[in-house]
């Protein structure tokens, strides 16, 4: 588990401008889900995709590892309207062993979180699990970046570099910079942050935050997939769902696939 309390606190505010996607996964769970469908969403942390889903009338679980990102999930949830209330529950879980006895029609992973399962076997895992819980026709969905092997090979930052500091309205300054690495036979990019959180000029906390995380070649995608059983049917390259394979520059792997028919 990687957002524990301090991690959580700032979660927010740190991806406070990261929208672009949030339209596309609202397009897409309606045109998946319909008006009677479910959603299921891995890794659902403060429910900043889950939440905007539901204001378009899908029925959204969300499961997380982290009690502290469910408890600030839950905030939001309590002030939200009762219409949005009805459409979304949230629970404790691991991604790679839940168990909810129900079905749904979309089972999604957003931004680059399918690459915190850093081994393959915690992919299949998940997979599997996912597997269990789509509904006939369902599908799965997820979106990861594209590696940039000509940034990446190789590469070891060893000096700290600043990433943000920003102050906001309620008073907290969030003070970030990073130093990372990159295993290239592993393919995990490891990070380290360095947190400073002030409130009305004060520092209120400071602490160290690691992860470690899987980047995919889409090859790689492709074997992933057949092995733990499903066959891609959307392979998209961006956000405004274009193929892959016929853009010149992806800068997003967005893949769509369905359980294979073995008959």
């Amino acid at each position: 588990m990687h957002y524990h309390q301090l991690e959580a606190n700032i979660y927010d505010k740190v991806y406070a401008g990261l929208d672009a996607d949030i339209p596309f996964w609202q397009n897409f769970a309606r045109d998946v889900c319909g008006e009677n469908g479910q959603a299921l969403e891995l890794g659902c942390g403060t429910l900043r995709v889950a939440l905007p889903v539901a204001e378009v009338g899908v029925r959204v679980t969300g499961i997380d590892e982290s009690p502290s990102m469910l408890e600030l999930a839950q905030k939001k949830l309590d002030a939200a309207s009762p219409e949005i209330r009805a459409r979304v529950s949230i629970q404790q879980g691991d991604m790679r062993s839940f168990e909810l006895r129900r079905t749904f029609n979309l089972i999604y992973i957003a931004f680059n979180t399918l690459g915190i399962l850093t081994h393959a076997n915690d992919q299949l895992a998940m997979l599997a699990c996912a597997k269990k819980h789509l509904a006939p026709n369902g599908v799965f969905a997820f979106d990861v970046f594209v590696p940039d092997v000509t940034r990446m090979h190789g590469q070891v930052l060893k000096r700290w570099q600043a990433e943000m500091d920003e102050t906001f309205e309620d008073g907290t300054r969030v003070m970030r910079d990073n130093v990372r690495s990159v295993d290239t036979r592993k393919q995990i990019i490891s990070v380290t942050w360095r947190n400073k959180v002030y409130r009305n000029q004060i520092l209120e906390s400071e602490f160290i935050t690691d992860l470690d995380l899987t980047y995919f070649f889409p090859r790689e995608i492709e074997h992933l997939m057949a092995r733990a059983g499903f066959e891609i049917v959307h392979y998209w390259g961006n956000y405004e769902r274009q193929n892959f394979w016929e853009m010149s520059e992806p800068w997003k792997q967005l893949v769509v696939a369905r359980v294979k028919d073995e008959g």
